[in-house]
């Protein structure tokens, strides 16, 4: 509600701080995170403001999940792409998602195997990078489980924005959903869908990447796979924002 006023962002899209005025307009943002709510406002065609968002004109249709008939509506003109991986969404056939079937019955999950957000950071980080903005916004305290839209705490913001409300985004679901409604057993981030992220992202032509992944354990650089993926993402000119925690 406001962070963007904290580094100054709302001084770029007034034109304050910058010879135009500019709030993201043909950027794509990639995110690697756990998924994306892609039923939220801060990620429809259409902004609060009445911003009308348009797909850049190097994609000729929606990317990854929406490209499958049955997943298509997720994605519009903001939201251009959902890419999962098999390493996450396989896992939802799994008995622990499914506590009133037996095991050997389970045909279709309760989660379809696509790149929703099930635990809210992908949908948080998201929105914080490129999230519309929005007025009159109720805020809610999130609620475990595959469907839901919080508790109303009576709360709410004037205003709400991501630091680059026009951009387009793009989500790429690496991380397990860890959101506690079945046990702690799915949680973290398996290499092969972090490194499957970064490739995607390059391939997809993302000109920033987010990913807000951190760990409390320092690695070489020149032969840690992520490091390697990310120096490759540079060399193809997509500037990216890593979250680095160290203890």
């Amino acid at each position: 509600d406001n962070g963007p006023g904290h580094i100054g962002a709302d001084g770029i899209w007034t034109g304050s701080a910058a010879d135009d005025k500019y709030k993201g307009e043909g950027i794509v943002v990639g995110v690697l995170d756990t998924g994306i709510n892609s039923d939220h406002a801060s990620f429809a065609a259409v902004a609060g403001d009445g911003y009308t968002h348009t797909m850049p004109d190097r994609y000729s249709s929606y990317l990854g999940d929406c490209e499958k008939v049955e997943f298509a509506s997720m994605c519009n003109d903001k939201l251009i792409g959902i890419r999962s991986y098999e390493s996450i969404t396989d896992s939802y056939m799994d008995a622990a998602f499914q506590p009133e079937q037996p095991s050997w019955n389970i045909t279709d999950p309760k989660r379809p195997q696509n790149g929703d957000d099930y635990n809210g950071h992908g949908s948080h980080t998201a929105s914080t990078a490129a999230g519309n903005e929005l007025f009159n916004v109720e805020h809610v305290v999130a609620i475990t489980g595959e469907v839901g839209d919080g508790i109303p705490t009576g709360l709410k913001f004037d205003k709400v924005s991501g630091v680059a409300p026009r951009a387009n985004i793009i989500m790429y679901q690496v991380c397990f959903p860890g959101d506690g409604s079945y046990g702690d057993g799915y949680g973290g981030c398996p290499g092969s869908a972090l490194l499957a992220g970064i490739e995607d992202a390059v391939a997809d032509g993302v000109d920033v990447i987010n990913y807000s992944i951190g760990s409390p354990f320092g690695t070489f650089p020149w032969d840690d796979p992520m490091e390697m993926g990310f120096l490759a993402a540079r060399e193809a000119g997509i500037s990216y924002a890593v979250f680095c925690l160290k203890t």
